[in-house]
């Protein structure tokens, strides 16, 4: 009867613990998803910001501005990568802003340029 309780108890506690595990794994990734979407985010405003920028700097459309933004990213990679630029302003515009992003964040002086 001693035996019972005890493998009884360990039953319990080994279930309270699975248990507890799966809610502290669940919750963790909750917070790992919502800092994902955060960051994509921020990401998204960041490159909206930049285009906003140039249409009040240069006075011009949605489109001009992206393709000023192309033109400035072409200035900053090598002649083979053009057409993937290309196609990145007409199909994936987000992919093209980071790029541009990424290449300010080395040449901050030139935001102006665009």
């Amino acid at each position: 009867m001693y035996r019972a309780n005890r493998v009884g108890r360990s039953v319990k506690v080994l279930i309270l613990a699975v248990i507890v595990a799966i809610l502290f794994i669940y919750r963790e990734r909750q917070i790992q998803r919502a800092l994902a979407l955060e960051a994509a985010r921020e990401r998204t405003q960041a490159g909206q910001a930049l285009v906003r920028y140039i249409q009040l700097r240069r006075r011009c459309s949605e489109e001009v501005a992206y393709q000023r933004i192309a033109a400035f990213v072409k200035n900053h990679t090598p002649l083979a990568e053009h057409p993937v630029i290309d196609r990145l302003l007409t199909n994936d515009r987000q992919r093209l802003l980071e790029l541009a992003q990424n290449i300010l964040r080395q040449h901050p002086d030139e935001i102006d340029e665009i």
